[in-house]
């Protein structure tokens, strides 16, 4: 439910902890992170 979510919306991004749930997504061009690694790229947390 949450890939086809992200999909319809044109995410480009999903951040979650569970990130096994989501192997190969990469195939729609969705990236998926843990809330540490987004935080990162925000520029929030160091």
């Amino acid at each position: 439910m949450i890939l086809e979510l992200a999909v319809s919306a044109q995410c480009e991004a999903i951040v979650t902890y569970n990130q096994k749930d989501f192997v190969g997504i990469e195939q729609f061009g969705i990236e998926v992170m843990t809330p540490k690694e987004f935080l990162q790229r925000i520029g929030a947390l160091k």
